[in-house]
């Protein structure tokens, strides 16, 4: 068992604070405003940061303790809202970062060097003037019908959320229940 350094575990968790700050707020929440998943991301890494650390002086850490932890944060991601996959990102930037930080085995430098390079990586990729924002609105649609005319059934939804539809798939067909479940783009409705 290892003795948990506490001037190593304070200066590494300042660097992780100092990461996710600037991830879930200053990139994340002033683009999306989003206060619920700024928490998420916030909790997540700190979360990881203080399993890490504590596994990493209890017990020897091998791959094995790395996949277990993302095993357990799966089946907590399967059990949470649908989240988009700009948010996935952020939420796997957001463990990475907690995780990193939270293991004694690297330098100083190197992690303040990754901690840099996953901030500035989500920065650039969301940020709005190099890709720009979703320009259609998603919906998901449940009908209480089954409506096989691609046609006709964009002209329905189309008058039902008084939009433009610009993309729409089925998802499923009940056929029991007479229903079908759609996933839709368009770029305007008032519903």
């Amino acid at each position: 068992m290892n003795e948990l350094d506490l001037p190593n575990l304070l200066r590494d968790f300042a660097i992780d604070a100092v990461a996710i700050t600037l991830l879930a707020y200053f990139i994340y929440y002033l683009r999306h405003r989003r206060r619920d998943a700024t928490i998420g991301y916030i909790a997540t890494n700190v979360a990881i940061f203080v399993v890490s650390a504590a596994l990493s002086s209890s017990t020897a850490l091998n791959v094995g303790v790395g996949f277990g932890l993302f095993a357990v944060l799966s089946i907590v991601r399967l059990r949470s809202d649908e989240a988009t996959q700009s948010e996935i990102g952020y939420t796997m930037v957001a463990l990475v970062i907690g995780l990193m930080t939270g293991l004694p085995g690297l330098d100083t430098e190197i992690k303040i060097v990754f901690s840099a390079l996953l901030v500035a990586t989500m920065f650039i990729v969301d940020h709005p003037r190099l890709i720009k924002p979703q320009q259609y609105q998603r919906l998901r649609i449940e009908l209480d019908r089954i409506i096989t005319n691609e046609n006709e059934l964009r002209e329905f939804v189309g008058s039902r959320i008084k939009g433009d539809v610009k993309r729409l798939t089925v998802l499923e067909i009940d056929f029991v229940r007479e229903t079908m479940s759609l996933d839709v783009r368009a770029d305007h409705y008032n519903l």
